[in-house]
């Protein structure tokens, strides 16, 4: 069991090592991003657990830091493990990795958020248009006479 932990933490750092192209990803670095991706996931996603207590602590208090933060933690790191195990499972299949941040330790103050399956575009993901602010209405277009 440890033979097989090894290798695969060796084959993470391996394929993770390579330096990213920001050009257009090619179907080679599509799929060692979702191998690396899951293989990580399912590696390190344990450390959801002090990633949500300290991000719970530092928006609330600490006593829903330690209580709140494990449970959230510990119910991220199980969507970590099973994500990177449907990564790691479908990497021939050039799709955008399911978990954002991809990585655990990427965009740390960040709640990690789960993206959808077989995503085959190439384009990095843009924000929710809903979700944009609303520019003001000028007031030199109002109405003065009301």
């Amino acid at each position: 069991m440890t033979k097989l932990i090894q290798n695969l933490t060796l084959a993470t750092l391996i394929l993770w090592s390579f330096p990213p192209v920001m050009a257009e990803e090619t179907y080679g670095e599509t799929v060692r991003t979702k191998l690396a991706s899951g293989l990580t996931n399912m590696s390190f996603g344990i450390a959801e657990i002090p990633k949500n207590m300290i991000n719970t602590s530092n928006e609330a208090n600490v006593l829903l830091g330690v209580t709140g933060g494990v449970l959230k933690g510990t119910l991220h790191s199980v969507g970590r493990l099973l994500a990177g195990a449907v990564d790691f499972l479908t990497f021939p299949v050039p799709s955008q990795p399911i978990t954002h941040p991809t990585f655990v330790w990427q965009e740390f103050t960040k709640d990690t958020s789960y993206g959808p399956f077989f995503d085959m575009s190439r384009n990095p993901r843009m924000p929710n248009p809903l979700n944009a602010p609303v520019p003001p209405v000028p007031v030199a277009s109002r109405n003065p006479g009301y």
